[in-house]
């Protein structure tokens, strides 16, 4: 059962690109938009493909330009020091469900607000993030959603919503890890455990505070028992 306070032991650590990572462990990432988009934004062309450059180019807010910008030139340099490539230089495999890889690394990317994190695993892996929302009224989407052990888990609209995010995340990084992707038979998903097996893989679920005010999961391989948290500097 999920522990209620969410005190999975971890520290963030600061990361820079001078940094050998682990490459038999999971790293996620930690990067503030506002931080890095004035830092990089001269850099773009030299990091992003001509396609992702032309999308950003075709988006009309501002705010989600530079979180689609920072997400895809910080995943780069990361990947890029996995495969010891140039950023440019990392080329992308889109499996089943849109899914994308690159060749021995696997990844994923979730961001909102100001944060975005990166997880990359030399095994499948799923990351979730969601902001803190005590306005939503979650209450309307339980039924459809949910099993009744994770409904008696969430309680009701008038309960703290942190238990709601703390399975809503769960779910989402199980079937990002997976790859199987939105689902139409969430409520058959019970993530209220530590260990859940989709497809005749046995994920990991481990779930997180960010400052407070954020709740992220992350769905691994059960053999990726050590998971490395750093801050993008």
């Amino acid at each position: 059962m999920i522990d209620n306070s969410l005190s999975y032991d971890f520290a963030w650590k600061p990361y820079s690109t001078s940094q050998l990572l682990a490459t038999d462990k999971t790293h996620i990432f930690r990067i503030s938009v506002d931080n890095h988009f004035p830092k990089i934004k001269k850099e773009l062309a030299e990091v992003l493909s001509e396609h992702e450059q032309e999308k950003a180019s075709r988006m009309f807010i501002q705010k989600d330009k530079e979180r689609y910008v920072v997400s895809k030139y910080c995943l780069r340099t990361i990947l890029a020091l996995c495969l010891k490539k140039t950023p440019h230089q990392v080329e992308f495999i889109l499996h089943e469900h849109k899914k994308p890889t690159v060749k021995d690394i696997e990844f994923n990317i979730s961001h909102t607000g100001d944060y975005i994190l990166i997880a990359v695993s030399p095994k499948a892996v799923g990351i979730d993030l969601e902001y803190l929302n005590n306005e939503f009224d979650f209450k309307s989407i339980l039924d459809i959603t949910f099993s009744k052990q994770e409904i008696d888990f969430i309680g009701n609209k008038n309960t703290n919503p942190t238990n709601f995010y703390t399975i809503w995340t769960r779910k989402e990084a199980l079937l990002k890890a997976s790859g199987e992707g939105v689902s139409n038979n969430l409520h058959l998903i019970d993530c209220l455990s530590e260990y859940v097996e989709r497809n005749k893989v046995v994920f990991k679920l481990r779930t997180f505070l960010i400052e407070g005010s954020y709740v992220a999961s992350i769905a691994t391989s059960f053999d990726q028992k050590e998971l490395k948290f750093w801050n993008w500097e």
